[in-house]
C-alpha cells in the first residue's frame, strides 16, 4: 500500500470517527428529555427479548436510532384539565340565570329554591364520586369543588335571604361545608379542594352574621388559620400554608371596616397568636421549614403593623417583647445548630430592635443606634457565614449610614454633640467591617482585597472630613488667619502621620495615600488658604510645607 493510499485510508477513518462522536453527543442530549406528567418511555431493545429479562435491564436504543421527544399532549391538557373547570363554570351561571327565571316567573316558591340548591349540591357530590371511582380524577375534583360552592350558597341564601335558618344553624352547616372541603382534600390529596375549603371557612362568619362578636370571629379565624397550617404541613400543600396565611389578614381588615368593632384589642391577640403558633411549627421542625420561614417574616411585619394601628400605647412593650423573644431563639438556633433557620431568627430580632429604637428614641441620636445595630447584625452575618443575615445588616447599616450623612451635612456645633457621635460611629464601624473581611473573606479573594482597600480609602477621606470639622470647632473663637493655619497644619500632621505608617508597614499604597494627601493639602493652600490669609501666614504655610516635603523626600531615600 502506497503512501497516499495510507493517509486516504487514515483521513476516511478520521471523517467516520467524527461522525460517530457527533451521533453520541445528541444521543446524550435525546437521553435527558424528560416531562412532568408522563412516566419515562421504555427503552427500545433490537429482536426478541430473552426471557427473565426485566425492563430495567433492557438494551437502550443505539445512538442511530431516533429518539423521539415527547410533546406536550395539549389534548390531555384541554380536554381532561381546563375543559371541565371552564364549562363548569358556564354550567353555573346557566343554572343562575334559569333559575332566576322561573324564580320570575313565580314557579319556584323560596322553599323550594332551598330544596333544590341542596338537592344540586348532594348531585354534584354524588356525580363527584363516581367519577373519581372511575379514575376520572380532574373531572371528580371539579364536581366536588362545585358541590362545596352550592351547599355554602344555598345556606347563604336560606339564612341570610329567606330567614329559614337562625345564624348558628347556618354558621354550623357552613362550618360542615368547609370541613367536608378539608375532607375531599385529604382522601384525594387535592390541593385545589383544600384551598377552596379555607377560602369558604373564611367567609362563612361574613356569610352569616353582618357584625359578629369580635371575640368570636377573631378566634374563629385562627383556629381555622390553625388547622390549615396543620393540614398544609402535613401533606406538604404549599399553595394551601401560603393561602391561610394571605386571608387571614384582608379577613381582620375587612372586619374592621364594615363591623362595629366593640374591642379591637383582639384582633392584635388574635395575629399574636397566629405568629408564635407558626414560630412553634418552626422550632419544632415540623414541616415545609424553608416556606414557613419565609411567611415568618411577614407575619412579623403584619403583627408590628397591626400593633401599631391598634395598641399605640403599648407598642414599646410589644416591640421590646419580640426582641428579647427573637434574640433568646436565635441564641438557642445557635446553640442547636439550626443554620437554616438561625438567619431569619437573627433577622426578626434586627429590625424588632430597630422598630423599637424608633418608637423610643424620637432624636437625632437614634441615628447612630441605627449604625450600630445595622454593623451588629452585618457582624453577626458574617460570624454565621449567612448572606441572608449580612443583607439585612447591611441595609440597616446603609440607611443609618444615610441618615447620618444627612445630619452630618449640617456641620458641628461643639465636641459633645450628635455629630461626633455619629462620626465616632461611622468611623468605628468602618473599621470593624475592614476586620471582619479580613477575619471571614470570601471564596473570591480578589475581590475581598478590593473591598478592604477601598473601605481603607473610604475610612482614610472620612476621618480628613472629621478631623477638619473638630479642628474648626476648636478654633472657632480665633482669628480667620489663625484657623487657616491650624487647619491646614492638622491636614500636614494627617499626612506625616499616614507615610509614617506606611513606611513603618512597608506598605506602598499607604505611602502614596500619604503622599497624596499631603499634596491635597498643598492645593488646599493655594485655593482656599492664600486669598483669605495675611503675608505672614503665606510665608509660613509654604515654609512649613516645602521643608515638610524635602524632609519626607530624604525618608524615602532612606527607605530605599
Amino acid at each position: 500500500m502506497s503512501h497516499d493510499e495510507r493517509l486516504n485510508l487514515l483521513e476516511q477513518r478520521i471523517m467516520e470517527l467524527e461522525k460517530e462522536v457527533q451521533e453520541l453527543k445528541q444521543y446524550k442530549i435525546s437521553t435527558k428529555v424528560t416531562t412532568d406528567t408522563e412516566p419515562p418511555s421504555k427503552t427500545w431493545i433490537e429482536g426478541p427479548v430473552p426471557s427473565g429479562t426485566t425492563y430495567d435491564v433492557t438494551r437502550k436504543k443505539t445512538p442511530q436510532e431516533n429518539i423521539r421527544k415527547k410533546e406536550t399532549d395539549w389534548e390531555h391538557l384541554i380536554a381532561r384539565v381546563w375543559l371541565p373547570r371552564i364549562f363548569l363554570f358556564v354550567f353555573l351561571i346557566g343554572l343562575i340565570w334559569g333559575f332566576k327565571a322561573a324564580v320570575d316567573g313565580g314557579y319556584i316558591t323560596e322553599e323550594m329554591r332551598c330544596l333544590i340548591g341542596f338537592l344540586a349540591g348532594a348531585l354534584f357530590f354524588y356525580l363527584g364520586m363516581r367519577q373519581h371511582k372511575h379514575q376520572r380524577f380532574l373531572l371528580s375534583q371539579v364536581l366536588l369543588a362545585g358541590s362545596i360552592g352550592i351547599f355554602m350558597l344555598t345556606t347563604f341564601a336560606a339564612h341570610y335571604l329567606y330567614d329559614f335558618m337562625n345564624a348558628p344553624i347556618a354558621f354550623v352547616l357552613n362550618v360542615l361545608w368547609t370541613a367536608l372541603g378539608l375532607l375531599f382534600s385529604y382522601r384525594y390529596k387535592s390541593q385545589t379542594l383544600g384551598v377552596l375549603a379555607i377560602i369558604s371557612g373564611i367567609l362563612t362568619p361574613f356569610l352569616v352574621d353582618n357584625n359578629p362578636s369580635t371575640p368570636f370571629f377573631v378566634c374563629y379565624e385562627v383556629l381555622l388559620y390553625i388547622s390549615a397550617m396543620i393540614f398544609a404541613i402535613r401533606h406538604r400543600f404549599v399553595t394551601l400554608l401560603y393561602t391561610s396565611f394571605i386571608l387571614i389578614h384582608p379577613a381582620f381588615l375587612i372586619f374592621s371596616m364594615v363591623g362595629t368593632i366593640s374591642n379591637d384589642r383582639w384582633i392584635v391577640y388574635g395575629v399574636m397568636v397566629q405568629h408564635l403558633i407558626l414560630l412553634a411549627s418552626i422550632l419544632l421542625r415540623k414541616g415545609m421549614i424553608n416556606h414557613e420561614l419565609r411567611i415568618l417574616i411577614s407575619s412579623f411585619v403584619l403583627t408590628a403593623v397591626w400593633s401599631r394601628l391598634i395598641l399605640e400605647s403599648d407598642i414599646i412593650l410589644i416591640l421590646l417583647s419580640f426582641t428579647l423573644l427573637y434574640s433568646g431563639v436565635s441564641a438557642y438556633t445557635w446553640r442547636k445548630g439550626l443554620k437554616d433557620t438561625l438567619p431569619y431568627m437573627l433577622t426578626i430580632s434586627s429590625y424588632s430592635l430597630l422598630f423599637l429604637l424608633m418608637e423610643v428614641a424620637e432624636n437625632k441620636w437614634v441615628i447612630g443606634l441605627f449604625i450600630i445595630e445595622g454593623f451588629v447584625a452585618l457582624a453577626l452575618g458574617f460570624i454565621i457565614q449567612s448572606l441572608f443575615q449580612k443583607i439585612n445588616g447591611l441595609l440597616i447599616y446603609v440607611v443609618g449610614i444615610l441618615a447620618g450623612c444627612i445630619i452630618l451635612l449640617d456641620g458641628m456645633d461643639s465636641i459633645a454633640s450628635v455629630n461626633t457621635f455619629i462620626w465616632i460611629v461611622i468611623l468605628l464601624s468602618l473599621a470593624g467591617i475592614i476586620v471582619l473581611l479580613r477575619q471571614y473573606p470570601t471564596e473570591n479573594q480578589t475581590q475581598t482585597k478590593e473591598w478592604i482597600r477601598v473601605l481603607y480609602y473610604g475610612l482614610g477621606v472620612l476621618f480628613l472630613i472629621f478631623i477638619t470639622d473638630v479642628t474648626s470647632v476648636l478654633t472657632q473663637n480665633v482669628s480667620e488667619n489663625a484657623q487657616h493655619l491650624i487647619i491646614s497644619s492638622t491636614w500636614v500632621g494627617y499626612a506625616i502621620s499616614v507615610i509614617a505608617y506606611g513606611l513603618k508597614k512597608k506598605i506602598k499604597q499607604v505611602r502614596l495615600a500619604g503622599i497624596a494627601l499631603l499634596f491635597l493639602t498643598l492645593i488646599k493652600v493655594i485655593f482656599f488658604d492664600l486669598p483669605t490669609v495675611s503675608m505672614i501666614i503665606k510665608a509660613v504655610l509654604f515654609i512649613g510645607l516645602g521643608g515638610i516635603g524635602i524632609l519626607l523626600s530624604r525618608f524615602f531615600y532612606k527607605k530605599e
